[in-house]
């Protein structure tokens, strides 16, 4: 085996073929990481249910409908929310345009620097179930929800993975053309200074070890088909590139790569290596960090363009509701749930604390407080 040697900026000596495999597995785990971390916050954010409160309470009419079950008809809600959410974390930005009664993730459009009046968005192209579609009309800024997340860590960890891709590629052009030029070592004994051959006529000819090695490529360049002979103790050996990489260094590299991604994303490490135990609050962090940033910027961009100022000061809301993200056994969380009970939420706000339906039913909604925290007609405070 031969090894190509270079002098890195540590000025150490280092492996050609290793620095090409380390990078190129660097890389690999780079984008998986980058793809597992987007996924776990967008699958927070699909499985999440979307709350629609009207006046007179929460509702589930058509609005509803297209953040919950089928924003347009060729797309289910989690497929949307998980491509909004993985197109808003990859460029910063997502744009959703409502166009008649559904909604659209804009694969690419143009718009106006305008900065007192609002925004125009033309050339939209929408996309849904990888197909996309020029629109002829033009959008204000009512007309859309745009998305941006102005996170310089995830954009830091992206440009550093790209910067990656350049140098792999860089190394790799570098290394096809090593290995397109053939390569090869000759041992000469010391003994042997200088070497005796034939000539066409069959006369001696002695050589020096350099007028032999111009033969030898001579004889490699050439088409014709030709024997060389070695004296003895020579030998001409065929060079090859080899990584003398472990399975050890890569599952050390993918822990150091995993956990920087993690760090990046605001995602407890704990929950993206799935090292959670049973006294770890490592969910919430993860919700409180990671995603609810995102859910908040959902919340503010729902309001103002789904719900707008009047109806919005009057009460109306619009907000995800991560209460369902986090798994809950109900036989475990049965005493807190009582308590909630006892302090006077109604059956169906526990059901859906839980994840089921409302009865909807006098019974269910009928709130009973079975604690006194209130002062008696005398005013000192009672006991519980």
């Amino acid at each position: 085996m031969f090894d190509f040697l270079f002098q890195n900026k540590n000025g150490e000596q280092q492996s050609y073929m290793d620095m090409i495999t380390v990078e190129i597995k660097k890389l690999e785990l780079s984008k998986m990481a980058i793809q597992k971390a987007k996924g776990m916050i967008a699958h927070a954010i699909a499985k999440s249910e979307f709350i629609v409160q009207r006046k007179k309470g929460r509702t589930k009419d058509h609005i509803y409908w297209i953040l919950n079950i089928r924003p347009n008809p060729n797309e289910t809600a989690t497929d949307f929310w998980i491509s909004a959410i993985d197109k808003l974390l990859t460029y910063g930005e997502c744009l959703i345009c409502h166009v008649g009664e559904h909604l659209y993730i804009a694969d690419s459009y143009t718009d106006d620097n305008s900065v007192m009046v609002s925004k125009r968005y033309k050339n939209v192209t929408i996309q849904a179930n990888e197909e996309t579609l020029k629109l002829d009309k033009s959008f204000s800024a009512d007309d859309v929800i745009h998305l941006r997340a102005q996170n310089d860590k995830i954009r830091g960890y992206l440009e550093k993975v790209l910067k990656m891709y350049d140098d792999v590629t860089s190394a790799l052009a570098s290394s096809k053309k090593m290995e397109s030029t053939p390569k090869f070592t000759l041992d000469v004994p010391t003994s042997v200074p200088v070497i005796q051959t034939k000539d066409e006529n069959g006369n001696i000819k002695t050589l020096s070890i350099d007028m032999y090695k111009q033969k030898i490529k001579e004889l490699l360049e050439s088409d014709n088909i030709e024997i060389l002979q070695n004296s003895n103790g020579m030998k001409l050996s065929s060079l090859k590139m080899e990584s003398n990489i472990s399975s050890e260094d890569i599952v050390k590299m993918a822990n150091e790569i995993f956990t920087e991604c993690a760090f990046a994303f605001d995602i407890p490490k704990a929950v993206f290596l799935g090292e959670i135990t049973e006294k770890a609050d490592s969910t919430n962090e993860f919700i409180t960090y990671a995603v609810g940033w995102i859910v908040e910027l959902l919340n503010d961009s729902f309001n103002a363009k789904l719900v707008g100022e009047k109806d919005y000061l009057a009460g109306e809301r619009i907000w995800v509701d991560m209460s369902r993200f986090k798994h809950r056994d109900i036989l475990e969380s049965a005493a807190n749930l009582d308590k909630l009970r006892s302090i006077g939420f109604n059956f169906d706000e526990i059901r859906t604390t839980v994840g089921w339906e409302e009865l909807n039913t006098e019974f269910s909604q009928e709130r009973v407080i079975t604690k006194n925290y209130t002062n008696d007609l005398g005013g000192e405070k009672s006991e519980a």
